[in-house]
């Protein structure tokens, strides 16, 4: 079992091994003429009960028998790896981890406990560089999107770290540990309680019922006597990213109805109302479209593609007079002025 610690911590993960059946390696290692069997046999019954610090003199003995280390199985290797480990000497046990992880380049575990022995002996830019050969080989393992991230923030890198935790938010968006890590990096680093209590927000959400109220107390605390409007902005921010995400997936009639759900909210921008037009473009809502592109010149956000849309809004719900002007503002620009002078082109003189 994996486990994460707070972003701010480079505090290496206690990577916790499957109990093993001693009795495999023991035939193991009598198929391969081994010696030191009961060593073996021992260092893996302390190593199922957790008793790493019992478990490191029987496979030490083990290993001294097998000085070659020829035909000993990787997850031997791997096991004393995991006890140097838990009894804090990674300097005596990363050459173990070296073999394990040399023998099986594709094992997660292995690879996850080779980086955290790297973290812990201090090398973190190689610790990150494992992490992500891990992602290429395992691109839906969540906690590696996470411990690059948390890795990254050590190295200073905070936009960095949060591109990580945003992969992982779209990799799984039902867990909780990115958005209390985005969140955590918005309210400790740059104090910004707006976004900050987006994510908290987002976190409420997915955490188990237990601990919902901390996470409410939280939201409150932060939000203070304002807490309307950070709820306000939460179901914007919210509302624009499931729409984009949909629109994104060309789920148009979904994202609509994401849409004209938060079309009420106050203060809404001019992103979300070019975006809303797009979207009623799509599913032929032309007058909803048209207002949208109107919302966008109102807010000051005017430029050629804007302008030309409207048009085709206006064109398509039958207001030729107005898409006529539409056109006209299009043919002031330049990314816009040739297709907008064809269609003033096509309209009734």
């Amino acid at each position: 079992m994996r486990t994460v610690k707070t972003i701010f911590a480079l505090i290496l993960m206690v990577v916790m091994a499957v109990t093993a059946n001693a009795s495999i390696f023991k035939k193991l290692s009598s198929s391969l003429n081994l010696k030191g069997e009961k060593y073996l046999e021992k260092a893996e019954a302390f190593y199922g009960e957790n008793q790493y610090a019992k478990a490191i003199p029987q496979y030490l003995k083990f290993f001294d028998k097998n000085k070659k280390r020829k035909g000993i199985d990787a997850n031997i290797f791997y096991h004393t790896a995991v006890c140097f480990m838990e009894t804090g000497q990674p300097s005596q046990g990363y050459g173990y981890i070296e073999i394990a992880a040399s023998a099986k380049p594709n094992d997660l575990d292995i690879q996850v406990l080779k980086a955290e022995y790297l973290v812990a002996l201090k090398s973190i830019p190689d610790a990150i560089e494992i992490y992500k050969k891990i992602i290429k080989v395992h691109p839906d393992d969540y906690l590696s999107y996470i411990r690059i991230g948390e890795l990254t923030v050590g190295q200073g890198n905070l936009r960095g770290a949060r591109d990580w935790w945003n992969k992982a938010i779209e990799l799984n968006p039902s867990r909780p540990e990115a958005y209390s890590r985005m969140s955590e990096s918005y309210l400790k680093v740059e104090k910004n309680r707006l976004e900050a209590y987006y994510y908290a927000r987002k976190l409420l959400d997915v955490v188990k019922a237990d601990k919902k109220p901390g996470i409410q107390r939280m939201l409150d605390e932060m939000a203070g006597d304002m807490g309307r409007d950070y709820e306000n902005y939460y179901q914007k921010q919210n509302c624009m990213a499931n729409a984009k995400e949909l629109y994104q997936k060309a789920k148009f009639q979904e994202a609509f109805q994401v849409m004209n759900k938060c079309k009420g909210l106050p203060n809404l921008s001019g992103d979300y109302f070019l975006l809303f037009g797009k979207v009623c473009d799509e599913v032929g809502k032309f007058k909803n479209a048209a207002f949208a592109y109107e919302r966008c010149l109102a807010l000051g956000l005017e430029n050629g593609d804007i302008c030309y849309r409207l048009g085709w809004s206006y064109l398509n719900s039958n207001q030729p007079e107005k898409a006529r002007i539409a056109f006209q503002r299009a043919q002031q620009f330049d990314d816009t002025k040739g297709k907008a002078q064809k269609m003033l082109n096509k309209l009734p003189k």
